[in-house]
């Protein structure tokens, strides 16, 4: 990765809290993500930016994280595909195994949403699907030089375990049993140095009552905010949450401008405010020199 990329992510990290519509990160101008929450709803999904520059040609689909196979993105994300007949494509959310395929595309869409399209769309035309996120056993060190693991453990249960779950994204499983596995899995196999005890559900509720100042409950209670990005007014977990997805922002540039370096045709699917926060971003990466 580039040092001027690294300079991006450290950016990042120092200016999340800034409320301007817009955001310099390194070489970047990026839309801070409390004008992006505040417009996002407004915005209709798929959010499709088609950047192009010469030959080089990205399309970025911004995305809703949903699994129902009847959702029109799901036929708009064919449509591009075919459209640009991509030599490569990024995903949110971590590389998928290469061995795993989906016979159809509905099976793609039940099994990993937007994803498991994009996996079904490269496997049938011979192109890599390559993980366009920031790994955790990278991002969580990172973090953990400006937040005690406390409180990235409280943000990160809340932002990738609690909400997707009211969400209905992790299917009909008890919430303990996601709890369970998904605290050593994803979180302490990837940086994240919690002790035995602090991998229990039991720790968290605690933990949640020391922070909050109420029990936990599993509802999409007023307590959400607290965690929701768009909130600024020295909101701390939002913050924490901007600094997050700002870093992690950095890295997808980062992967698509490498890409370009080889490649004339990127296709990337993420969320749709990760799409509308690095616009401006992704026309400079496509319009740079090579």
């Amino acid at each position: 990765m580039r040092t001027c990329f690294l300079v991006a992510i450290l950016a990042g990290l120092l200016t999340a809290g800034c409320t301007a519509p817009t955001t310099r990160m390194g070489p970047f101008m990026m839309r801070n993500y409390v004008w992006v929450g505040k417009r996002m709803e407004r915005v209709k999904t798929p959010y499709v930016i088609d950047a192009r520059h010469g030959r080089k040609h990205v399309l970025l689909i911004g995305c809703n994280h949903t699994r129902d196979t009847a959702s029109p993105q799901f036929v708009v994300i064919q449509q591009q595909f075919r459209k640009l007949q991509p030599q490569v494509a990024f995903n949110e959310g971590g590389q998928l195994d290469p061995a795993e395929q989906y016979a159809t595309v509905q099976e793609g869409i039940s099994r990993n949403g937007e994803t498991g399209v994009m996996k079904y769309l490269c496997d049938r035309t011979g192109i890599q699907l390559l993980n366009g996120d920031l790994a955790e056993h990278v991002e969580f060190p990172l973090m953990l030089h400006k937040y005690g693991k406390d409180d990235l453990l409280l943000y990160y249960v809340m932002e990738r375990l609690v909400v997707p779950y009211l969400g209905g994204a992790y299917g009909s499983q008890s919430f303990e049993s996601l709890y369970e596995k998904a605290i050593p899995d994803w979180f302490v196999k990837s940086g994240l140095p919690l002790s035995a005890n602090e991998q229990t559900l039991g720790y968290f509720k605690a933990l949640y009552q020391t922070k909050i100042g109420r029990p936990f409950t599993l509802t999409l209670s007023e307590d959400i905010e607290k965690f929701d990005y768009v909130n600024g007014n020295g909101c701390y977990y939002c913050a924490l949450g901007r600094t997050s997805k700002m870093t992690r922002d950095s890295v997808l540039l980062a992967k698509i401008d490498q890409a370009l370096d080889k490649h004339d045709r990127v296709m990337v699917t993420f969320g749709h405010g990760h799409a509308l926060a690095i616009e401006p971003a992704l026309r400079q990466v496509v319009r740079r020199r090579r």
